[in-house]
């Protein structure tokens, strides 16, 4: 009975900067998968090793190493995009000098996310070890772009107000189990159904002529039922290494966008099959220190959006994921975690990332509490969003 009342509270929380969607890729926007803190602190790695039931968005054949018991996580998630954009300076004679910041965007951006498993010590059904719910972010769309334009002549009084906002976020809400197949192979599978709106707006505010103005908008609602699912398998080789495989089936959703126009035109954005392989590597020290190391490969290119029935160009690459932590847990069981991350852009395969994150982590007899953090800086090219013209201007 008292392992049955058994509760590990695990309060995850996390601080994320710069993990947003850049400007190109909406509205099929841009995922990083963090369900828990522990999962941050290794830069997304720790798929064969997350026993919880952030498992359901990473390998859910995992969870069968979970506590026996009820098992419940909860994190709070905050991130801070920070955007600057800038154009290029040259000298007289056409040579580059650098580049000038024009306007900077800073926001932050909040949401909860958690899950809830129950481990059996003596399952009810063969095999059956994991039972798990959850609800995880699977897309956040919030994007802010605010820019003043300025008369280009002395005084260089403002003339505008520039906006372009992207609110919304898909979440997964999901369901998975976990088998013990034998002592060394687990199994495991995840169905989720996906939810939530994206709505757009775009205008023009001019600060002493409001004829000028131009504003648009536009809401994306789900016309389908999203069904993701996802399997996978670990195997223990011995007792300092684990590998693990997880496929993640391709999806799509259909939206009705509403703009301006009375009648709603249908969109189908196309998500690409997800492999990824994993392991855990275990030092045979007395402190535990431990590897963990994943590849996504991720079918972009195979991918398309279709508008009104009619395909529109993606151009999108495929997308590489190399994700890289290391967990270290002391004699007070106190963990000390950092990862690196290394990805790709669907949008262009030459723009890369690179995420650099680090958590800790406080441990009790029925309840954890992790913290972590991670920070992203992202390059790319990119035209202007508003054309001079629309102020009188003719710059090249």
């Amino acid at each position: 009975m008292q392992r049955l009342v058994m509760i590990l509270f695990l309060s995850t929380v996390w601080f994320g900067s710069s993990f947003a969607q850049s400007y190109p890729v909406f509205p099929a926007g841009e995922a990083f998968v963090f369900p828990d803190a522990r999962t941050l602190g290794l830069a997304g790695a720790g798929s064969v090793s997350n026993s919880g039931p952030g498992a359901l968005l990473l390998n859910p054949a995992a969870m069968s190493q979970a506590r026996p018991g009820l098992n419940i996580h909860l994190s709070l998630v905050t991130r801070n995009l920070e955007e600057r954009r800038s154009f290029p300076v040259f000298d007289r004679f056409g040579e580059f000098n650098t580049y000038g910041i024009y306007v900077i965007n800073d926001h932050w951006y909040s949401r909860v996310q958690g899950g809830i498993q129950y481990q059996f010590e003596s399952a009810p059904l063969p095999l059956l070890k994991t039972i798990a719910l959850g609800v995880y972010q699977e897309l956040d769309q919030d994007y802010l772009y605010e820019e003043e334009v300025r008369e280009n002549v002395f005084p260089d009084d403002p003339l505008a107000i520039n906006k372009i906002e992207y609110r919304g976020l898909l979440n997964r809400i999901s369901a998975g189990v976990a088998l013990e197949l034998t002592k060394q192979l687990r199994a495991g599978v995840q169905v989720g159904i996906l939810a939530g709106d994206l709505d757009s707006e775009r205008s023009i505010t001019f600060i002493n002529n409001s004829d000028q103005n131009q504003f648009e908008a536009a809401n994306r609602q789900l016309d389908n039922t999203p069904i993701v699912a996802s399997a996978g398998l670990t195997y223990q080789v011995n007792p300092y290494l684990k590998l693990g495989s997880h496929v993640r089936l391709p999806y799509s959703l259909d939206y009705l966008v509403r703009s301006q126009e009375p009648v709603a035109v249908g969109e189908t954005i196309e998500y690409p099959l997800q492999w990824t392989g994993g392991l855990e590597c275990r030092g045979r020290q007395a402190l535990q220190a431990r590897l963990n190391v994943d590849v996504t490969y991720e079918w972009w290119s195979k991918r398309d959006i279709f508008r009104a029935g009619q395909a529109q160009q993606m151009n999108y690459d495929n997308v590489l994921q190399i994700r890289t932590g290391i967990e270290h847990i002391f004699f007070n069981q106190v963990p000390f975690r950092v990862g690196l991350q290394y990805r790709t852009t669907p949008t262009d395969r030459g723009d890369t990332r690179l995420i650099f994150t680090a958590g800790t982590g406080f441990y009790g007899k029925r309840w954890e509490v992790d913290l972590s953090g991670g920070v992203s800086k992202f390059n790319y090219n990119y035209p202007d969003l508003f054309d001079d013209a629309i102020y009188g201007g003719d710059r090249s």
